[in-house]
């Protein structure tokens, strides 16, 4: 079976809690058609990165929190929950990481540490940046 290789410059980012800076980043010229989730775990397990998660999405890596431990209680109506989030060329995409496929344009994919902000009832933001915040219980 032939199988076509795309020709990209395509780099995935890993970025995580506490500086902008990523904590892994990997250029590659010449993929095979895939997907954001099958990359992401194609790309950890060849660096013998640890990590939680499937193709479907990524729990942990680098060491981040999971659960309970990944929850920060700020007051009585008031929390935010920490997670990896994922862009492509800068944009969220409103679909799981196996369901996005990487095409010849794509030019990075960036995986960052991220929070929800829950206040009042409400969840008023997702997908923030956690180096932005540099929470001290991750951070300091």
């Amino acid at each position: 079976m032939l199988h076509l290789l795309l020709p990209l410059a395509l780099e995935i980012q890993f970025v995580g809690p506490c500086d902008s800076k990523p904590l892994l980043s990997v250029e590659l010229s010449e993929l095979e058609p895939t997907t954001v989730g099958d990359l992401t775990v194609a790309t950890l397990d060849d660096r013998g990165i640890a990590y939680q998660g499937t193709r479907q999405g990524l729990n942990s890596a680098f060491g981040t929190p999971v659960g309970r431990e990944a929850m920060e209680i700020i007051g009585p109506q008031e929390m935010r929950s920490y997670g990896w989030c994922y862009e492509v060329d800068g944009v969220s995409p409103e679909f799981f990481p196996h369901e996005y496929s990487l095409t010849p344009v794509n030019k990075t994919v960036r995986w960052y540490f991220a929070y929800a902000h829950y206040l009042n009832g409400e969840w008023i933001r997702q997908c923030a940046p956690a180096h932005e915040l540099r929470p001290a219980f991750l951070c300091d």
